[in-house]
């Protein structure tokens, strides 16, 4: 089963039901500063006009199952129905992985490698690929996610800084342990609070890698696979759940419906879910591609 990591990092809301299909979000922008003295004239500045945001999230139904018959069960040694429910579990966290991911892909402003050898465009990760990442993200006034790991005085080991998190292809994994200054997760002076995925982190960005990380096939100005990592802060995306529709396991046994011989049993999943970035400011595309 592969490493869900698109979900991870997800601010989690809920529409209620019988609300509709759409659930509007509002963020207000910042006030000006008063840096004006008011003097000693008595005279009433100009009022602030209060401006806000709406962002709209429509929720979606996905669903799948699968038809199991008589013989299959009585034939096979294997308890059938219960490896059915296993993998029909695992289908299911993986759509919502994986439409999280392709939400961020289609939506998530973008930032292309600039730093490395390999002649393309993107090219490669580099160290001062994902610094220029990290400073846009700090300007925009993003927050971290995961607070410092102090040092400690253990062979090997250094301080892991307050992080960003990025969600990556597993196939960056030679690209990113060959960045300057990476740190792999072994030399975190703690293994407390460390994510499955976790692969280790440069800078102010910790890793998290996946299989079913996102690639943009023959992207590249070379033609190659572009892979997509994004770079998020705290609440830059949400993942958004209807009151009463979220994931359900749905059994039918023999004998339901129009099955007079009692030869045909279902079993499926069915949920629904939107997923919306909240603030474009605060997650990154970094593409890059493969170092030859």
């Amino acid at each position: 089963m592969p490493d869900l990591i698109h979900k991870t990092m997800a601010m989690k809301k809920r529409l209620p039901d019988r609300s509709g299909q759409t659930l509007r979000m509002r963020r207000y922008n910042n006030l000006q500063t008063a840096t004006v003295p008011l003097g000693p004239s008595g005279v009433t500045p100009p009022p602030q006009t209060l401006s806000a945001l709406d962002i709209d999230a429509k929720v979606e139904w996905y669903g799948s199952y699968v038809l199991i018959t008589d013989q299959v069960t009585l034939i096979n040694e294997d308890p059938v129905l219960n490896e059915a429910a296993s993998l029909l579990a695992q289908s299911l966290r993986e759509t919502e992985d994986s439409l999280t991911r392709n939400m961020l892909q289609a939506t998530a402003g973008f930032i292309n490698c600039t730093g490395g050898t390999d002649a393309d465009n993107p090219t490669e990760m580099t160290y001062n690929d994902i610094q220029g990442v990290i400073r846009s993200l700090v300007t925009a006034n993003a927050k971290r996610i995961t607070e410092t790991i102090e040092g400690e005085n253990k062979y090997g080991t250094g301080p892991v800084r307050q992080a960003f998190f990025a969600m990556s292809h597993s196939n960056l994994i030679p690209n990113i342990e060959n960045v300057a200054n990476f740190i792999p997760v072994a030399q975190y002076p703690s293994q407390m609070n460390i994510l499955q995925a976790e692969w280790g982190s440069v800078s102010n960005v910790r890793f998290l890698v996946s299989s079913l990380g996102s690639i943009s096939t023959g992207a590249s100005a070379l033609g190659a696979d572009v892979y997509n990592t994004f770079i998020s802060g705290q609440e830059s995306y949400a993942c958004i759940d209807l009151d009463g529709a979220s994931a359900s396991f749905i059994y039918r046994p023999l004998g339901y419906g129009d099955d007079p011989l009692l030869q045909r049993q279902t079993a499926g999943f069915k949920f629904a879910e939107a997923q919306r970035i909240l603030n474009d400011a605060w997650i990154i595309n970094l593409r890059s591609t493969l170092s030859l």
